[in-house]
């Protein structure tokens, strides 16, 4: 007899995005010969499902048939339009939960890896002795309804913030009970991250300072202010290029801000690239805009990768860079990050200091946080 643990896991896809690098380096650093796996998606043939390891069973999120749910959709996209303040998860679970089906499978854990519809989904339909739900962001700042998100974490036996600040962050809001409260950090697999750095990617223009963002094209990592920033430092004279590597729902009002600033030798989107390293590795200065994070991964490899950053001042920015010392931390505002990415390019002394300061640092959560998680699961 199998006495492993069933464990589903349950995501909404493997893009590029910070939740999904972070599942995708935990799996294959579970036991396997403890654990029998089950990965749930709603969305399939993402770019990181490639690298799910071969223990796992990688299975669809069940729903109605194809004409019922296509109904589900419709309504879903008529919600959205009616109710632009409501978070889409939230929408997305009013409008189409009766199309998704229960699991037909009862798990001794199972663990909803985002906020939004995933802990709904695992809170509602999934049958398992014990239920952990991690949360990749901040809740209130990303638009989440304290009121409408507090039965569902209620359900659970564990709410498993990615960072120390933002477990404080949640200890003063209504979502969950404090007690329920337990830090996983974010995996991040060093060796991996620095030889996939080094792997070959298409020529691009090296100007005087080549500046790099990577992450979704989505409003809350505030590529606006990116855009803005560019400006700024064209008008100051300054010989650059930005890259912004990553895609999303914000790509063409980004294409337009570029057109508008007159900035299409100065910023260029890439695109999603499968492997985003050897671009950040390229970057004299790493700069992430984002208005909110859960944790801000990209930030963490950066330094990895001994690449001097400039974050804007989002709460849990604090749990990974002290300002002047590893990385610089910039207000919102185009002025300040313009004066940061300048401080970097244009005083050596400054940027050779964060540089070292990177080299010191010592990232192991790849052996702290799966022996946490294995514990949980067992």
């Amino acid at each position: 007899m199998d006495s492993k643990r069933r464990v589903l896991f349950f995501i909404d896809s493997l893009t590029c995005g910070g939740a999904e690098k972070s599942l995708i380096s935990l799996l294959p650093l579970l036991d396997y010969s403890k654990v029998q796996v089950d990965l749930m998606l709603v969305v399939r043939g993402a770019v990181f499902e490639q690298y799910v390891p071969k223990e796992v069973n990688v299975m669809s999120v069940p729903h109605s048939c194809s004409l019922v749910f296509r109904i589900g959709q419709t309504w879903f996209s008529i919600l959205q339009r009616m109710m632009r303040r409501r978070h889409g998860a939230e929408i997305r679970w009013m409008a189409m939960r009766g199309m998704y089906e229960k699991s037909k499978k009862e798990y001794d854990v199972a663990v909803a890896y985002q906020q939004g519809f995933p802990t709904y989904y695992v809170a509602r339909k999934v049958r398992a002795k014990r239920k952990y739900a991690w949360v990749n962001a901040d809740l209130k700042n990303a638009g989440y309804c304290e009121a409408f998100n507090k039965p569902f974490y209620d359900s659970y036996d564990k709410v498993i913030p990615v960072s120390d600040v933002l477990c404080d962050l949640m200890k003063n809001t209504q979502y969950v009970d404090a007690e329920k409260l337990f830090t996983v950090y974010d995996v991040l697999n060093v060796d991996l991250i620095r030889r996939m750095s080094q792997e070959e990617h298409e020529n691009l223009s090296h100007p005087d300072v080549t500046i790099v963002t990577t992450g979704r094209l989505v409003p809350p990592k505030n590529y606006v202010l990116a855009v803005e920033t560019a400006a700024l430092l064209k008008k100051k004279g300054i010989d650059f290029v930005w890259y912004f590597v990553g895609d999303g729902s914000e790509r063409g009002h980004i294409e337009k801000l570029i057109k508008n600033e007159a900035l299409e030798e100065q910023v260029k989107l890439l695109g999603m690239k499968p492997n985003p390293y050897p671009y950040m590795a390229m970057a004299d200065v790493y700069v992430q805009t984002s208005s909110f994070e859960g944790f801000g991964l990209t930030l963490n490899e950066a330094r990895i990768l001994h690449r001097p950053v400039v974050s804007t001042n989002f709460p849990v920015v604090y749990n990974q860079i002290k300002d002047g010392e590893n990385g610089l931390i910039a207000e919102m505002t185009p002025e300040s990050v313009a004066e940061k990415i300048l401080m970097i390019a244009q005083d050596e002394a400054l940027r050779n200091r964060i540089i070292e300061a990177t080299k010191q640092e010592v990232n192991t959560t790849s052996v702290t946080e799966p022996k946490k998680v294995m514990k949980l699961l067992l």
